[in-house]
C-alpha cells in the first residue's frame, strides 16, 4: 500500500505521457473498452465514448479535452478521468484533435465542433441526453471546451444552448500577448487575433462555469486568465465557481490538476466533490 502511494505522489512531480500510463495503470480502470466514434477524415478526427454501467436514458454527458499546449496528447491517456465521471453515473467522451503542425487556431476548434456535433447525432443510442452536455477541459483543452461555449462560430447558437455548463482546469482564456512558443506556434503569433480569447465572448448567454485552478502555474497565470474569466460571467449575470487548490506542501501545478480526477488521488485537492456537485447543479 505504501509503495502504491508513493508511486501514485510521484506521478505529481512529472509530466507527460509516461506519467500519464502510470496514472492509468495505479487508477480503477474503465468499466469496459470505449466505443471509438469517427468525425472526421484525419486519424485524430475520432471520440472514444465510455457509456459507464449506469442504466437508463437520457444521462447527462461530460465531454472531456486534454491539454498539451495544441501540440501533444491522446484521447488514450484518460481511462482515469473517464472512470470518475462514469462512477458519478455520466455517459463521457474524449475527443482527439487536430494539433501543430498538422493544424493552427481555428483548425482545432473546428475539429472540437465537430466533435461535439458527432456526438450530440449518436449519444442517445447509448443512453445520453443530447441536450445536456457538459463541457470539460484542461489547459489547451480547457481553452477549446470553453470557446465553444461562449463564442456561437464553433457550433452555432441551437447546438451551443445544449451546453449546460462548462468545466475549466488550468483555463488560458485571456493570454496575449503568447508568451508559450508552442502557443505561439498555434496561434500563429503575432498575427493572433483578439478574437481568439475567450474572454472577449462572455455574454448573459454564456453557460455555467466551474473554474479550477493551481495557485502555483507559471504557464497559465490565474489572475489573468480564471479570475478575469469569473469577473467577467459575474457582470453578464452568468453562474460561475472558481476555486483554486494549493495541494498538500502546495503539490497541485498547472499539470497534475487534472491527475486529481483519479480516485486514487482524490485526497489531493476536491476536484472530484466540486466537478459532481457542479454537474448535478447544471445538468441534473
Amino acid at each position: 500500500m505504501l509503495k502504491r502511494l508513493a508511486m501514485l505522489i510521484g506521478v505529481i512531480f512529472t509530466g507527460g505521457c509516461s506519467s500519464l500510463d502510470v496514472l492509468n495503470a495505479l487508477s480503477v480502470a474503465p468499466h469496459a473498452p470505449p466505443i471509438t466514434i469517427a468525425y472526421g477524415e484525419s486519424a485524430r478526427h475520432r471520440v472514444d465514448l465510455y457509456p459507464g454501467n449506469a442504466t437508463g436514458q437520457g444521462r447527462p454527458v461530460v465531454v472531456f479535452f486534454y491539454g498539451g499546449a495544441w501540440a501533444t496528447g491522446s484521447r488514450k491517456d484518460y481511462g482515469f478521468l473517464a472512470r470518475t465521471f462514469n462512477d458519478m453515473g455520466y455517459i463521457v467522451a474524449i475527443p482527439d484533435y487536430r494539433l501543430t503542425p498538422e493544424t493552427v487556431y481555428p483548425g482545432f476548434l473546428h475539429d472540437s465542433a465537430d466533435a461535439v456535433r458527432a456526438l450530440l447525432d449518436r449519444v442517445q443510442e447509448y443512453g445520453g441526453d443530447p441536450n445536456r452536455i457538459v463541457l470539460v477541459g484542461h489547459s489547451a483543452g480547457a481553452y477549446n471546451a470553453i470557446m465553444l461555449a461562449v463564442d456561437p462560430r464553433w457550433l452555432g447558437e441551437q447546438n451551443r444552448k445544449r451546453i449546460r455548463g462548462v468545466i475549466g482546469l488550468s483555463s488560458p482564456v485571456n493570454f496575449l500577448p503568447i508568451q508559450m512558443p508552442e502557443a505561439r506556434a498555434a496561434f500563429s503569433w503575432p498575427n493572433t487575433p483578439l478574437e481568439s480569447q475567450p474572454v472577449v465572448h462572455v455574454s448573459a448567454q454564456s453557460p455555467p462555469m466551474l473554474l479550477l485552478t493551481a495557485r502555483r502555474d507559471p504557464l497559465v497565470d490565474p489572475v489573468i486568465n480564471s479570475v478575469t474569466m469569473a469577473e467577467r460571467l459575474r457582470a453578464a449575470g452568468v453562474y460561475v465557481s472558481f476555486e483554486v487548490f494549493e495541494g498538500p506542501l502546495g503539490l497541485i501545478n498547472h499539470s497534475n490538476i487534472v491527475a486529481t480526477f483519479s480516485s486514487r488521488l482524490s485526497f489531493l485537492a476536491p476536484s472530484i466533490q466540486r466537478a459532481r456537485e457542479f454537474v448535478e447543479r447544471v445538468a441534473r
